[in-house]
């Protein structure tokens, strides 16, 4: 190899030392366009680790419409023939984030819908009751009186229900949300919610 090819290299590896010297810098940012004048919008801080779990209380998985009028029999059985549909909760999620020094808790419930033996056409009604508790104090309740369509041409259908903005206040950290079908009226709920 000639010196002059020796030389060469030796220019080009400082100009590249140099070029790289030149374009380091230690505001990163700037270098990347990412100045510190760039405005974002508040997001809104998810606190699922502190999210209350959701539990579902015996009997309100499920929620049975018999034709009107129709009346269980003695031992407590209802008569399948009259069955319009029944709905049933499969699957319940639920997200947590802070608001103005509250929790805030989108809660939300996959179910399933099937026809039964009477049929039915239209809406399912169905009550959904969501609460929070913590020990004996009832901190949100509300009963939701929430519609979904009915199967037509198939024996089964799915629905989804979402209950957003269910506010508790921070540091509960022992409360339950409840969620689950309820034929009850609400005013019970409320009654306890006010002691």
């Amino acid at each position: 190899m000639t010196a002059f090819g020796l030389v060469s290299k030796g220019l080009v590896a400082a100009s590249l030392l140099g070029m790289l010297a030149a374009c380091s810098t230690a505001d990163t940012k700037s270098a990347l366009g990412l100045g510190a004048t760039q405005a974002s919008a508040p997001q809104p801080t998810v606190v699922q680790g502190n999210c209350p779990r959701i539990v579902l209380r015996d009997g309100t998985a499920y929620h049975d419409v018999y034709v009107g009028g129709t009346k269980a029999a003695p031992d407590g059985s209802m008569d399948q023939a009259k069955l319009m549909y029944q709905a049933s909760i499969a699957n319940t999620t639920r997200q947590c984030r802070l608001e103005g020094g509250q929790m805030a808790i989108t809660v939300q419930v996959a179910g399933r819908i099937v026809l039964g033996q009477a049929g039915a056409k239209g809406n399912a009604k169905l009550p959904i009751r969501v609460a929070v508790t913590e020990g004996d104090k009832v901190l949100f309740s509300e009963l939701v009186p929430f519609e979904a369509a009915l199967p037509t041409s198939e024996p089964a259908s799915q629905f989804l229900f979402s209950k957003d903005n269910v506010m508790i206040p921070v540091g509960a950290d022992t409360a339950m949300i409840y969620v689950g079908f309820d034929n009850g009226s609400d005013k019970a709920a409320t009654k306890k919610k006010k002691k």
